[in-house]
């Protein structure tokens, strides 16, 4: 099995790459367009925090923190547009509440590098800290700022508005599923194209892989590694707290504790499961959440008699398939290195062989 993936590895991509594009024609045909753009929608944390986790791996730093920004976005979002006593829709726009969780995140990510990179501090310990604080602090200033337990909402808080595309939402198909979402999910698609030009098309973006290749070696050459990681952190969370704000303000137009629920840990798993490639973690992305659009849409469904706890779970479902994947992924990868490598080694045995025995003839 091994030699055969390695031999027809070409082959076996774009075989993959067919079966995938069938799957997605015969999903795009078969299921409802409420179901669909329920997808594109529920897709949109996980799209900009796969963004944010892979970002961070290019740059040599596994993200664990993700879960936390994305958090602390979606509170500083909700705390931004919070007006008690404003007229419903007089409110502060919740574009301001999107930027104002941006900037938090960033903030968030530039503290995170900083402790890590310079004070040297446990990454694994530091990620599971700042998950837990700002899980914790957001509990704690919900409570004592505006006396709310568990939930913070108000008329004055109000959702994303949404976008209709010139042209493309008079087309017959293509409308209803491209057009009408929040700018946010847009923009989300944007920032996958301009994460593969900075990463590919960019010097900088060289810079940042080189780091997460071989960091010694990017030192040699002249790089300022510190600098680099820097900036992949803070823009990583940045990105993650845009996450977060649109579950607030996108999907919920209120804040509930704890209300990430394991996204940012999904996130990673995408990009992992995406080989840290931004086009490939926006498809997968919206495979999660095509998986959770539909543990909701089986819940509506009188005749589907599941229990709706096993409903739910189909998004931490599909999470487990993926490191499974990832993991078997990861161990075929270090076993045909290694059959290369003994073939390459044996080969090379045998012209020293046949050079020893040449020249002992001689």
């Amino acid at each position: 099995m091994i030699e055969f993936l390695n031999t027809y590895s070409r082959q076996v991509r774009i075989g993959l790459m067919i079966a995938g594009i069938l799957v997605v024609l015969l999903l795009l045909v078969s299921l409802p367009m409420t179901l669909l753009q329920s997808s594109i929608r529920l897709a949109t944390p996980y799209v900009l925090g796969s963004l944010a986790a892979l970002l961070a791996s290019r740059a040599g730093v596994l993200n664990l923190a993700i879960e936390g920004k994305m958090l602390l976005g979606a509170f500083v979002a909700v705390v931004t547009v919070y007006q008690p006593g404003v007229l419903p829709g007089q409110g502060r726009d919740p574009i301001l509440g999107v930027l104002v969780a941006a900037l938090f995140g960033g903030g968030l990510g530039l503290i995170f590098a900083v402790l890590y990179l310079r004070i040297r501090i446990n990454l694994v310990i530091l990620a599971l800290a700042v998950n837990l604080f700002v899980a914790n602090a957001t509990v704690f200033f919900m409570r004592v700022l505006f006396g709310a337990f568990g939930t913070l909402a108000d008329p004055s808080i109000r959702s994303l508005s949404t976008l209709q595309l010139p042209i493309i939402h008079n087309m017959p198909f293509m409308g209803p599923l491209l057009s009408g979402y929040q700018i946010v999910v847009y923009l989300a698609w944007v920032m996958v194209l301009v994460v593969w030009v900075l990463l590919f098309r960019t010097q900088f973006g060289r810079h940042i892989r080189a780091v997460g290749e071989n960091r010694e070696a990017a030192e040699s050459v002249g790089i300022n590694v510190t600098r680099v990681q820097i900036f992949a952190l803070t823009l990583s969370g940045m990105l993650a707290g845009m996450a977060g704000a649109f579950l607030s303000l996108g999907v919920l137009s209120q804040f509930v504790e704890n209300m990430v629920s394991g996204r940012g840990w999904t996130s990673i798993t995408i990009s992992l499961f995406a080989f840290e490639q931004p086009v490939g973690a926006f498809f997968t992305a919206l495979f999660f959440g095509l998986a959770e659009a539909l543990s909701f849409y089986l819940q509506s469904r009188p005749e589907v008699n599941l229990p709706p706890d096993l409903l739910l779970a189909l998004p931490q479902i599909a999470t487990i398939t993926a490191l499974v994947l990832v993991a078997l992924r990861i161990r075929a990868a270090e076993l045909m290195k290694r059959r290369t490598f003994a073939q390459q080694f044996g080969h090379e045995l045998d012209k020293l062989r046949r050079g020893v025995l040449t020249s002992g003839q001689d």
